[in-house]
């Protein structure tokens, strides 16, 4: 998905409501546009495109699962790419010096939603 086809949601849209998603642990948005995965550690709430930059597949299974390590580390199910969970910097595996493409959230009520 280029950047000229990624629609990114509208502020305020809801994306998700905080207490399904695992604390800490990732769920992907309910967005139908374009694949976003909003991830919880804590109080720490963020969300990103929902793609592997190394390889391009998700990060959530089809089961929705996301596998998000020690509170910290946002895990590629595919190829064990490790991306910061705060800043969405790889910080091990195959993808090299790649970042996640943030999307900016807040939580509003018990919701997540595009800031």
């Amino acid at each position: 998905m280029s950047d000229a086809e990624t629609v990114m949601p509208e502020p305020g849209t809801v994306l998700k409501t905080l207490s399904d998603i695992p604390d800490p642990g990732g769920l992907p948005a309910d967005f139908a546009p374009t694949p976003i995965v909003v991830l919880r550690s804590g109080e720490t709430v963020t969300a990103y495109l929902n793609v592997c930059p190394h390889a391009g597949r998700p990060f959530s299974l089809p089961s929705g699962k996301t596998l998000v390590s020690e509170g910290r580390f946002l895990v590629c199910p595919f190829h064990g790419a490790s991306f910061d969970v705060t800043t969405g910097a790889c910080v091990g595996g195959p993808a090299g010096k790649a970042s996640l493409k943030p999307v900016a959230v807040t939580v509003v009520d018990g919701q997540v939603v595009a800031a």
